[in-house]
């Protein structure tokens, strides 16, 4: 499925320079997404191609990550009852959006799959009692549907200020992420 999803990319990027009618972005985004109760920051490069004057496609490569809570009961050193003890983990993310993006005059609206690859992970509350050392997910790669509501803010020729409302359920892990973007884009094109 991997190799599908990169030949799919790769056929789409390529395309897109080679086709290029209208107009290539470039850029740099920054997010704060929430999966529960906190946001998590993230920040990712896109890529985007306008091939009319109302359409036009987007992807790229984001950090994401998502924190998770479990309470486990160990033995006392005493071994004479159980004590609760909270471990936070937080798995790493790369994910990959395939977006239709839509532009008007007052909102643009992308929407598309995503790709999650699981990266590894991170344990928070280390102690000298209880480290994990070992953690993964299965499947290591996730699919979702992307919608993002945005507003293009031109600050010169070239380079534009794109805020965003985000909303990415992700149907392998039953997971919904929502939350806040901002990204600075360049005109290539």
């Amino acid at each position: 499925m991997q190799k599908i999803v990169i030949a799919l990319v790769t056929c789409i990027l390529f395309s897109s320079v080679l086709t290029a009618q209208k107009t290539t972005l470039v850029g740099i985004n920054f997010t704060a997404e929430t999966s529960g109760n906190h946001f998590r920051p993230g920040f990712g490069v896109m890529i985007e191609h306008k091939f009319t004057k109302k359409s036009g496609i987007e992807t790229g490569l984001y950090y994401r990550n998502y924190s998770r809570t479990n309470t486990y009961l160990f033995q006392n050193s005493a071994g004479t009852g159980l004590v609760p003890y909270t471990i936070i983990l937080v798995e790493r993310f790369i994910s990959f959006p395939l977006l239709y993006k839509f532009y008007s005059r007052l909102v643009n609206v992308s929407a598309g799959l995503s790709f999650d690859f699981y990266t590894g992970f991170r344990h928070k509350n280390k102690s000298q009692q209880i480290t994990v050392t070992d953690y993964s997910i299965d499947p290591n790669m996730a699919i979702g549907v992307q919608v993002k509501i945005s507003k293009p803010i031109k600050l010169d020729n070239k380079l534009l200020l794109e805020p965003e409302f985000r909303f990415n359920p992700v149907i392998t892990y039953g997971r919904t992420y929502g939350g806040l973007g901002i990204t600075a884009k360049y005109r290539l094109k």
